[in-house]
């Protein structure tokens, strides 16, 4: 909701403020920047005080900011309270993973991640078509949707059962527990893992895969969000069935097999001759991607005890915001020098890489 639904209007919000494109642009960069900073602390703070003390408050501000979006008179007002936004979404992603993995265990807590993860694709795949709708009555409708956020909260103080760490007071042990986990290999290989996987998704995939359709095939920009919408419908399809597969197959083999089907997918994607052909390899890597994502949320959670998971899934959230942050800005100096197929071939040499790692690294 704060970013999907927000990128159909940038260029109402650069007409309506009478500002360059790059500038509207800065409403995204500004909502994401606080997580960054933010996503670890509050973390830490969930293990420390408490789960819902920490959600609770950050889903209200998320939709009393939010909502304020859409009151700016001024452009610099917008970016204030986009900003605040932001700052109130820090701990959302986090802490939503955080809480299904104190829920659940074993193959249910993978079941319970797949189904978050559909939900997610739903959401990637419906909100830009929202979002673009409410902009039809006026350039600010969008960010009523936000409000949504303030029932969840309540029903989340007052209905949700889940286990809460026990608070602590001695700030140094909390510390030195969290320490002695970032000690742990395995740990280090799944975010390792986790960044290589966002770096591919929001480099080759997001980033450069429209100005491949432009360049290649001409298309409208309604096919190309047509072709990548495949990408969320395949992972979510995918991604509800990761509790079966985990039942059936090793949590480190299907990650294996994930990276392997990213390989696959973005060496055929620069050698589709139509965009139809170009469909087959996005929609594989929408199956690797249902395939991993969950998957390996889950096997990081279960690296953590309860008192120390909010810190851990926080950092790996971290992880997450600096692969999307950096991964446009790395496949396009690619692209500079190399051109589609350097972007491609490079991108699939990585997902080799860490199929090969964790082939010999991760037990």
């Amino acid at each position: 909701m704060g970013v999907s639904s927000i990128t159909p209007i940038l260029p109402l919000v650069a007409s309506t403020f009478d500002i360059t494109v790059g500038r509207a642009a800065l409403l995204i960069t500004v909502y994401t920047l606080p997580g960054m900073l933010l996503t670890p602390v509050l973390g830490m703070l969930a293990d420390m005080i408490g789960r819902k003390t920490v959600l609770v408050p950050s889903m209200l501000l998320f939709g009393i900011a939010g909502f304020a979006c859409s009151f700016a008179e001024t452009y610099e007002q917008l970016i204030l309270f986009r900003f605040i936004q932001g700052v109130g979404s820090a701990a959302i992603g986090a802490l939503n993973v955080t809480m299904v993995g104190d829920i659940f265990s074993g193959n249910q807590r993978a079941e319970a991640m797949g189904y978050n993860s559909a939900v997610l694709s739903i959401g990637a795949t419906l909100y830009p078509v929202i979002g673009g709708a409410l902009a039809i009555f006026a350039w600010y409708a969008p960010f009523y949707l936000p409000l949504l956020a303030i029932p969840v909260a309540f029903l989340i103080l007052f209905y949700l059962k889940n286990p809460e760490p026990e608070k602590t007071s001695n700030v140094g042990a909390y510390l030195r527990n969290v320490l002695v986990n970032l000690k742990n290999r395995r740990l280090l290989l799944l975010f390792a893992a986790t960044l290589a996987s966002f770096l591919l998704l929001y480099g080759p995939i997001l980033t450069m895969i429209p100005f491949l359709i432009e360049a290649r095939f001409t298309e409208s920009s309604f096919l190309i969000g047509l072709l990548l919408s495949s990408v969320s419908i395949s992972n979510g399809l995918t991604a509800v069935n990761a509790g079966r597969l985990t039942r059936r197959f090793r949590s480190e083999s299907l990650v294996r097999f994930s990276f392997g089907l990213y390989a696959v997918a973005l060496i055929m994607m620069p050698f589709a001759p139509s965009l139809l052909w170009l469909s087959i390899p996005v929609i594989l890597y929408g199956v690797g991607q249902g395939m991993n994502l969950p998957i390996l949320i889950t096997m990081i959670a279960g690296e953590a005890a309860l008192e120390n998971r909010g810190a851990i899934m926080s950092l790996n959230g971290m992880v997450i915001k600096i692969a999307q942050t950096i991964a446009p800005v790395v496949m396009s100096l690619i692209f500079a020098f190399y051109g589609f197929g350097g972007v491609f071939s490079i991108s699939a040499l990585l997902a080799v890489l860490l199929v090969l790692l964790l082939v010999f690294k991760l037990r």
